[in-house]
């Protein structure tokens, strides 16, 4: 295993930790008042949840692919996937708890999710263009 394959894998298992942790407070939702009145955006909650799910799933696939093709990805990449894997769900997060969150690119939170969305753009993107360079060049 190469260190940014396993930084996929460790990344990954970190978005699967968060996204059960979501499940349980999806739950506390629909059972406490308490938890319900901490979080005044459950669908925004749903969205993390199901975007980190996503997220394991895209970054686990990769891991594999690239241990399997013996492929050892640019740092570049590795970094751009794992910030994204976190950064996007982790917006929906905060809306879940301050959906008055001003989402402008203009604003600081808007900033943060644009350059998330790059980061997620440009790194699983590269890595689905390294995949298929390294496979067509096999041949």
């Amino acid at each position: 295993m190469h260190a940014g394959t396993g930084i996929l894998a460790v990344v990954g298992s970190v978005c699967m930790t968060l996204a059960l942790v979501l499940a349980w407070g999806l739950a506390g939702v629909r059972s406490s008042r308490f938890v319900k009145s901490c979080i005044p955006n459950p669908q925004y909650l749903l969205k993390a949840h199901l975007d980190f799910l996503m997220m394991t799933e895209l970054l686990f696939v990769f891991f594999l692919v690239f241990e399997q093709l013996r492929l050892t990805p640019p740092m570049a990449i590795v970094a751009a996937m794992s910030v994204g894997s976190i950064g996007n769900p982790s917006g929906f997060l905060a809306l879940a708890f301050k959906p008055d969150l001003p989402q402008k690119p203009a604003t600081p939170f808007g900033a943060l999710m644009v350059l998330s969305f790059t980061a997620t753009t440009v790194g699983y993107g590269g890595a689905a263009w390294y995949v298929a360079q390294a496979v067509i060049h096999s041949y």
